[in-house]
């Protein structure tokens, strides 16, 4: 039994950085084993909640042809993930958020239903993943009632998950395989070439 349904949980794949150091591409957009970054998030997320969203806020039309609905910053300037959070909290109809980014092709196929029992058991209103190094807080499960806290944290000009998040409720969760949350920052970490070409 899940602790909280799936059903009850919009997967949100964020894509709406500058990609700096992707020497400004789009990183969602960019081929990875023969598929876009953002294609792999979704195939990775979808099964573990119910509805889906795509923050993006650049190339919208092919964001959009993936078949999710897309939702962009309401503030200017790409202030980052909690914006992205915040106009996917407005847009989703779901009890809670879960967030992944665009950047992590092999993100855990556990990592909403650990999230989501570690937010039950401790009343919490974010549950946030942490690898043996450190927080990965762009990997969290927040409520939906946190819209309006966020909302007021970004006016006065929070701009760091992790800064946010501790203002709120927390769990923490553990995950020992650090690799599973590799993010592929730079033209050379990307793999272009289709996963089975020698096949």
């Amino acid at each position: 039994m899940l602790a909280i349904p799936r059903e009850a949980i919009t997967g949100l794949v964020l894509a709406g950085g500058r990609g700096q150091r992707m020497q400004g591409q789009d990183k969602g957009l960019l081929l990875h084993r023969g598929r876009p970054l953002v294609q792999h998030a979704l195939d990775r997320l979808a099964p573990q909640v119910g509805p889906m969203l795509i923050s993006a806020n650049r190339h919208l039309p092919a964001y959009r042809s993936f078949g999710t609905p897309v939702c962009s910053d309401t503030m200017p300037g790409f202030p980052g993930p909690l914006a992205g959070w915040l106009s996917a909290l407005q847009a989703c109809r779901t009890p809670y958020l879960a967030s992944v980014p665009c950047d992590v092709p092999g993100l855990p196929l556990d990592l909403v239903a650990r999230l989501a029992r570690a937010l039950h058991q401790a009343d919490a209103d974010i549950a946030m993943a942490r690898t043996p190094e450190r927080e990965q807080p762009v990997f969290a499960l927040l409520r939906h009632e946190l819209a309006p806290s966020l909302e007021q944290a970004l006016a006065r000009g929070e701009r760091r998950v992790l800064g946010w998040a501790l203002e709120q409720r927390m769990a923490v969760v553990a995950f020992a395989d650090a690799a599973a949350f590799r993010n592929l920052n730079t033209p050379a970490d990307l793999d272009p070439s289709p996963a089975d070409t020698n096949g």
